[in-house]
């Protein structure tokens, strides 16, 4: 498995562990919490990802959570990468087919507009850190690799 399709995969379980987390209570600052040890089916040698739970997860990311999360290190076509949700070739274009690519310089040294292509990555939200930051009050972590950026990876998200 690619370290991209399993930061796809990852992801998706990020969006999902965000949305579970969105009912839960607040923790009080500076209260550290000790991540869940889960069983996860992705562990060990042998482990795998569920596919349709990988799916569910990347409708929650591009439903829910793209509205202020990126995730710049994914490309279309990790979505179908063996190990991850297995979208068909098909569908991958034309999950990206839906995005607006600013691509160029053309031929006249100016840049133009083109629908997305499966080697895009996955849009960011916002134009800029900037952006966001005015937008949301501060700017929201990239899901790409979240699991890989915290100690306890699926478990602190969980």
């Amino acid at each position: 498995m690619t370290m991209i399709s399993r930061a796809v995969s990852l992801a998706a379980v990020a969006a999902v562990g965000f949305t579970l987390l969105a009912g839960a209570p607040a923790k009080a600052a500076g209260g550290e919490v000790e991540p869940i040890d889960m069983t996860w089916s992705f562990e060990g040698v042998f482990g795998t990802y569920d596919r349709d739970a990988l799916r569910r997860g990347y409708k929650v990311y591009k439903e829910v959570c793209s509205v202020c999360h990126s995730m710049q290190y994914v490309r279309f076509r990790n979505l179908a990468q063996p190990g991850g949700p297995e979208f068909s070739e098909g569908q991958v274009k034309t999950l990206a087919a839906e995005i607006t690519v600013e691509d160029g310089p053309n031929s006249d040294g100016e840049m133009f507009e083109r629908p997305g292509e499966p080697k895009d990555a996955f849009p960011s939200p916002y134009p800029n850190p900037e952006a966001a930051a005015a937008a949301l009050g501060a700017v929201a972590p990239d899901l790409s690799l979240m699991n890989k950026a915290r100690p306890g990876g699926a478990d602190y998200v969980y």
